[in-house]
């Protein structure tokens, strides 16, 4: 017997969970734009790159998708949580690699370097390189930033040993600015960014989620409540779902099929309409 998220609007799943899921990747030009280079900067070798987007622009879920894309042919590792020290850092990337703490009594940063280096060496010696991704790579502190750089300082004479994915807000690029760190920023061999969708972005991507998992016009968002979204969103992918889950579960609760911007600012618990001036007439 299926169960169902909404059985008003046959879905047996909701359409935005807040679950970064691949399966519900929307290749906007700017996402798409962002896998290419970054995978194209970890196809020719390069060690150090970065992804940066305003919180909720799907960074995550594009990390994510990364990692996947390279999963059958490279060893991958995420972490995203990074507030840690230098051996704590090295210690999660370890584990995140399924690599076995090293036998020494005393465990040092050293030890787990030199740890990770074979590991790394021979792995790439068996033709699988190493690709280790780091979220919300701001909150990284710089002892951390500092053991990142040393280890792009892992090699073989003609490749790097581990390839890293600095994923962050805006204000990682500002940290990475700081003197300090210089010599980190000059080894960026990619650096892609994540905007807000614009109205027709956001029109698409809603639609693309709903269609992920129904068929049919079970539920449909009229060009007011795209605008009325669109607004009060700011064209975030977050809060476009946040705001769409509340939409769904007002509408279903009232059992409307046709969501306008009434429906909308309803759902929100909004009562001034001064809000949506913008959503008279043509104005997009």
């Amino acid at each position: 017997m299926k169960t169902y998220y909404s059985k008003f609007f046959n879905l047996e799943i909701n359409p935005f969970g807040e679950t970064p899921d691949p399966d519900f990747y929307f290749g906007s030009a700017q996402h798409n734009l962002a896998i290419r280079e970054l995978d194209l900067a970890l196809k020719h070798g390069k060690g150090f790159s970065l992804l940066t987007g305003e919180v909720g622009t799907g960074k995550t879920l594009l990390a994510r998708m990364i990692l996947g894309l390279h999963a059958p042919v490279a060893n991958t590792a995420l972490i995203l949580f990074p507030k840690f020290n230098e051996l704590e850092l090295l210690q999660a990337i370890c584990e995140e690699f399924e690599i076995p703490a090293p036998n020494e009594s005393i465990h040092t940063a050293k030890a787990y370097v030199d740890h990770l280096n074979r590991f790394l060496i021979a792995s790439l010696e068996s033709g699988r390189p190493s690709i280790l991704v780091i979220d919300e790579a701001q909150a990284l502190n710089r002892e951390a930033l500092e053991t990142i750089r040393l280890l792009t300082n892992l090699e073989t004479r003609t490749r790097k040993l581990l390839q890293i994915i600095l994923v962050g807000q805006p204000e990682l690029n500002e940290i990475l600015d700081r003197p300090d760190l210089r010599q980190l920023k000059q080894r960026i061999g990619a650096h892609a960014q994540l905007h807000a969708l614009d109205r027709n972005e956001t029109e698409r991507y809603i639609k693309s989620r709903i269609e992920q998992v129904v068929k049919g016009s079970f539920i449909k968002f009229d060009p007011s409540s795209i605008r009325a979204i669109h607004e009060l969103s700011a064209g975030t992918p977050r809060r476009i779902n946040q705001i769409c889950e509340r939409v769904l579960a007002f509408s279903e609760m009232r059992r409307i099929r046709l969501v306008e911007a009434s429906v909308v600012r309803e759902s929100l618990g909004i009562k001034s309409k001064s809000i949506f001036s913008i959503f008279q007439g043509g104005a997009s």
